[in-house]
């Protein structure tokens, strides 16, 4: 099967369909990056993007489904393995706002928004993660 074909199909399986680079998106189940997303796939493997999707598919984060987003996330799911493990992790990283982080990176880094969101999702989840250990070391 072809890349192409295969990003198509786990993009699906979370109810996201690309659109081309010219369309405008017209809802939260629409994403431009499916070049990102072969290439996530060729790189790390069909497990992992599925991972990426399905932390960004959260209730309160569906529709983040921009490259810079994508990328971000998958760069925190490969540098930051050991956090999936967490017993909370996924509602702890549904509780982000990946919209407004996704804006504070790029007016605080407009040539490097994706970099610049890898690291505010970095420190906010481990602010999150801290602060609940602390919560039940009290």
């Amino acid at each position: 099967m072809s890349s192409g074909a295969q990003v198509d199909r786990i993009a699906a399986e979370y109810g996201v369909h690309f659109v081309s680079a010219a369309k405008r998106i017209e809802g939260r189940h629409q994403s431009k990056a499916r070049r990102t997303c072969q290439t996530l796939l060729k790189k790390h493997g069909a497990e992992h993007l599925r991972l990426v999707f399905g932390l960004i598919n959260t209730p309160h984060n569906r529709g983040n489904w921009s490259a810079t987003v994508v990328t971000a996330v998958s760069w925190l799911v490969l540098n930051k393995s050991e956090w999936i493990l967490h017993r909370d992790f996924l509602n702890l990283f549904d509780t982000l706002d990946l919209g407004a982080l996704l804006k504070s990176a790029k007016e605080l880094n407009p040539g490097a928004p994706t970099i610049t969101l890898a690291v505010l999702l970095s420190y906010e989840l481990d602010r999150m993660m801290s602060s609940e250990l602390r919560g039940k070391a009290a």
